[in-house]
């Protein structure tokens, strides 16, 4: 999204921020979105970066996530979406947003928008965690689940399906199964038994996950 031009003789591209970082404010990151039933999260990734050098691309990289009730609706081939849907969907969400940050309509036009990507992500926040029913759980057999190792392959799979539908969860997987890989590698590690899918509660909770 092009910086409006606030210097260098007014040019687009070359001002302090976008119309975005003004509607929201130049030095937040993340926020949720609850005031529009087709949006959920917005993410400034220029800011989220420091490596990126906004003042001399003249542009900032926005993130939009979407309702699950939303993207159900707009579902499409999740690798292969067809081009009169990318233009749809992409077009309902700015539309959206601009309803959502109070913008007159049409406000992110597209002489502003550089560049856009759709992607349907089918797995954003698992409705289902995998979760232990044995009681006699302790610290040794919790360091032992949350993640699966094939050890005769040396791979392993981690992620917040295997213990909470929150970034926590995948953080806290993704740093067992590395625990695992450099101490007791040398042995297996499957789905812990006496457990099953549960629905998590966080997730539904949440709305990002929630397709009612």
């Amino acid at each position: 999204l092009k910086r409006e031009g606030n210097g260098n003789g007014g040019k687009e591209g070359t001002g302090s921020s976008s119309v975005l970082s003004k509607a929201i404010g130049g030095k937040t990151v993340t926020a949720f979105i609850k005031n529009d039933a087709n949006l959920r999260l917005i993410t400034n990734q220029s800011q989220k970066y420091s490596s990126i050098d906004k003042a001399e691309a003249g542009v900032e990289i926005w993130t939009i996530l979407s309702s699950a009730k939303f993207a159900k609706k707009y579902k499409a081939p999740q690798e292969n979406i067809p081009a009169d849907r990318v233009e749809e969907v992409t077009k309902l969400m700015l539309s959206s947003l601009e309803t959502s940050l109070g913008l007159d309509n049409g406000t992110i036009h597209g002489g502003l928008v550089v560049d856009s990507r759709l992607q349907l992500w089918g797995a954003a926040v698992p409705l289902n965690v995998w979760s232990v029913t044995d009681g006699n759980a302790n610290a040794a057999s919790a360091a032992k689940s949350g993640f699966l190792y094939d050890s005769q392959y040396g791979v392993g799979t981690c992620g917040d399906w295997l213990l909470d539908a929150s970034i926590a969860g995948a953080w806290e997987s993704g740093r067992r199964l590395a625990n695992w890989m450099v101490g007791d590698g040398d042995e297996s590690v499957g789905l812990p038994p006496n457990g099953k899918f549960k629905v998590s509660k966080a997730a539904s909770g949440a709305g990002i996950g929630n397709v009612r």
